[in-house]
C-alpha cells in the first residue's frame, strides 16, 4: 500500500520529500541497481554446489518481471572455478564482477595475483562477461592507504573497471584523492552495523567526499532493506542521501537523511525524481548489494514504487 505524507515535515536537503506523489519510480533509478553474490555453504566455504544454487538464483532473477532491475553476479575470486563449472551452455555473456579478498598477510601484490589467476579463468568464455574487478584497499597491507592506493594502481592491469573496497567512514580522505586523480577507478563501501547516529555521521561524510572528488559508489554490505533500522541501512536512504548530495546539502543533512526510519519521505523523495535526476544519482551509486533481491523486490512493490508493467 502506497504511504500519505499529507502534513507531515519532509527531510532537510531532500527534494520532494514533503510530497508524496503517486506511482512508480522512473525506470533510471533502479535499473541494474541490485547486485547479488555467490553464497557459501553452511559452513562459509565456497563450493561446487553452493555456486550451482546462487547461478540458478541469479538466472531467476535475471528472468523474472524486475530482472532489467538486477545487476551483475559477484564472484568472489576463491568461488571462481566452482561458478565455471556451474554455468549452462545457454548461458551467454553473463556479467560478473570478480572480488578479491585480503590475504592472511595483507601482502597486496599476492592478492593481484590471485585476481589475474581468476581472470584468466574466465578468458575466452562465452557464457560470461567479465565487467569489473573490486579490491579491499583499507585492509592490512603495509603502507599509508594513499600510498597503497598509488601502488595498486601502477600494478593493475585490467581492461575493465576496479573497484576498491573501503569502510564507510572517515579518514580515507587520501587514498580518495589518489584515486580521483586516476580518472578511471571507484570505490566500493561497506556500510557499519548496526546502523546508529554515529555511523550515519560517518556514512554522510565519506559520501560527500566521494561525490566532490566525483568518485562514483557501490555499497557492497550494510543495506538491511528498504528503510534503516536498526540492522544496518536503507537502499531508499542511500538513494536520498546521494540526491540529497548531489543536490548541495552538506554531511550533517545527508547524516539526517541516511538515519531516518519513516518510509513516507523517503519514498516520496525518490517517486518526485525526474529521468534527470535518477540519471545523476545512479551515475555516483550505480551499485547496490541488498540483503536479498526477492525481498527488495517485494518490498518496493508492496510500497507501489516498481510495477510488473513498469519495472
Amino acid at each position: 500500500m502506497q504511504s500519505d505524507i499529507s502534513g507531515l515535515p519532509g527531510l532537510p536537503g531532500l527534494p520532494g520529500s514533503d510530497h508524496p506523489g503517486t506511482g512508480p519510480v522512473v525506470e533510471p533509478l533502479l535499473d541494474g541497481l541490485l547486485a547479488d553474490g555467490v553464497r557459501t555453504d553452511a559452513a562459509g566455504r565456497y563450493t561446487r554446489e553452493a555456486a550451482d544454487q546462487s547461478l540458478v538464483a541469479h538466472r531467476d532473477h535475471r528472468r523474472a518481471w524486475y530482472g532489467d532491475l538486477v545487476g551483475a553476479l559477484r564472484v568472489p575470486v576463491p568461488a571462481t572455478e566452482d561458478v565455471i563449472y556451474a554455468l549452462h551452455a545457454s548461458d551467454a555473456g553473463l556479467p560478473l564482477v570478480l572480488v578479491a579478498r585480503p590475504t592472511a598477510d595483507g601482502d597486496d601484490m599476492a592478492l593481484l595475483e590471485e585476481l589475474r589467476r581468476a581472470r584468466f579463468q574466465l578468458l575466452d568464455n562465452h557464457r560470461v562477461e567479465l565487467t569489473g574487478v573490486e579490491l579491499p584497499l583499507a585492509g592490512a597491507g603495509a603502507g599509508s592507504p594513499a600510498d597503497r592506493a598509488r601502488i595498486m594502481l601502477d600494478s593493475l592491469d585490467f581492461t575493465v573497471p576496479a573497484w576498491f573496497s573501503f569502510p564507510a567512514e572517515p579518514g580515507w580522505d587520501e587514498a580518495f584523492a589518489v584515486l580521483a586523480e586516476d580518472g578511471a577507478e571507484s570505490v566500493a563501501l561497506a556500510l557499519p552495523e548496526p546502523a546508529d547516529a554515529a555511523g550515519a555521521a560517518g556514512v554522510a561524510e565519506a559520501m560527500r567526499v566521494l561525490i566532490d572528488r566525483d568518485l562514483p559508489y557501490a555499497i557492497t554490505s550494510g543495506i538491511s532493506g528498504l528503510v534503516t533500522d536498526a540492522n544496518g541501512f536503507g537502499l531508499l536512504n542511500a538513494l536520498g542521501a546521494t540526491r540529497a548530495a548531489l543536490n548541495g546539502a552538506e554531511a550533517g543533512e545527508m547524516a539526517v537523511i541516511l538515519a531516518e526510519t519513516r518510509i513516507e519521505p523517503l519514498a516520496a523523495a525518490v517517486r518526485r525524481m525526474s529521468e534527470a535526476d535518477a540519471a545523476t544519482v545512479r551515475a555516483f551509486l550505480p551499485v547496490l548489494v541488498p540483503p536479498s533481491i526477492r525481498e527488495t523486490i517485494a518490498a518496493l512493490e508492496a510500497e507501489g514504487l516498481i510495477e510488473p508493467d513498469a519495472a
